[in-house]
């Protein structure tokens, strides 16, 4: 089984603040993901003047209007830059998702992100997707709040300039996901619709949601992370704390040895066993030179080291 790639998603848990997400980085580069990802968007391009908070956020941010909520939740582009050296510094993996078009130009012209990422709000992003379809890039894309034909319509433009490796993640766009409404079958129908790898962007309270994606063949797992759950933010209720994180990829680690691999492999210990416990055939008596054996001759008996039942007549 190829190993999971796990992301930490900070997205705006640092609360614009450059101290916080480098400290975030510090701790999170020594629980074992394999990425940390952060988001960027200019709010006067994401949102026009109609734009409102979605329930959550008005439970967990008390800022006058969602666009006085992101922006004070932002970190400037230089910040990013910074970031991602940063993260290089601690050889951890640096991605971030876009929310508008011009950020997106701007930040990958100045850092090499590993991957595109595409957040389940921008997947009609006409823009966006056309940008990221004539670059080299491959692409994870978030499915939250998406049917079917919405999926193939982005996936259509996604793959217009040339095939580029693209994985999908299922997801339930809300915060937090109670187990009810997780669906994870529904990664089955992605996998076979669109023949592409899968994944799961968890927003559930629990560990159990993620171990059930890896086991069911999630590629990527993605998952929010704060430093304290108490914080005010929109995203850090349904976020674990990076202590919590730890113990969830340790527990896909060890999944991914229970799962194995697609092979049936024999082990040293199981072989002795296997001598101990299965049977060959045994004479029922002693035969003299020349007998013409007959099944009445012979039984069934342990250990497993001569010729197998199986092989009787």
């Amino acid at each position: 089984m190829n190993r999971v790639k796990i992301i930490a998603e900070i997205g705006p848990n640092h609360n614009g603040s450059l101290i916080r997400a480098k400290k975030m980085i510090r701790q999170i580069s020594t629980i074992g993901v394999d990425v940390i990802k952060f988001q960027i968007g200019d709010p006067e391009l994401v949102y026009s003047k109609d734009s409102f908070k979605a329930n959550y956020q008005k439970r967990f941010d008390n800022s006058k209007s969602i666009i006085e909520m992101s922006k004070k939740n932002q970190l400037k582009l230089t910040d990013h830059i910074k970031l991602f050296y940063f993260c290089q510094k601690y050889r951890i993996k640096y991605a971030c998702s876009a929310f508008d078009l011009e950020s997106l130009k701007k930040l990958n012209k100045k850092v090499n992100l590993p991957f595109f990422k595409i957040p389940s709000g921008e997947i009609h992003s006409v823009d966006i997707l056309k940008y990221m379809s004539k670059q080299k890039k491959n692409i994870i894309l978030s499915t939250g709040m998406a049917t079917l034909d919405e999926i193939s319509k982005s996936l259509k433009i996604l793959k217009k300039n040339g095939k580029k490796k693209i994985i999908l993640l299922h997801c339930v766009s809300s915060y937090p996901t109670e187990d009810s409404k997780l669906n994870l079958n529904f990664m089955d129908t992605l996998k076979k619709k669109f023949n592409l790898e899968i994944g799961f962007s968890d927003h559930s309270k629990g560990d159990l949601a993620c171990l059930a994606a890896v086991s069911k063949g999630a590629k990527v797992i993605e998952k929010h992370v704060t430093m304290s759950k108490n914080f005010v933010g929109p995203d850090h209720k349904s976020s674990y704390t990076i202590r919590e994180f730890k113990n969830l990829v340790k527990k896909i680690r060890n999944l991914e040895k229970i799962l194995g691999k697609n092979i049936k492999k024999f082990f040293k210990d199981e072989i002795n066993v296997k001598k101990v416990s299965r049977k060959s055939l045994v004479t029922t008596k002693d035969l003299s030179k020349n007998h013409k054996i007959a099944k009445s001759d012979l039984t069934f008996k342990r250990p497993g080291i001569g010729i197998s039942p199986l092989d009787i007549n």
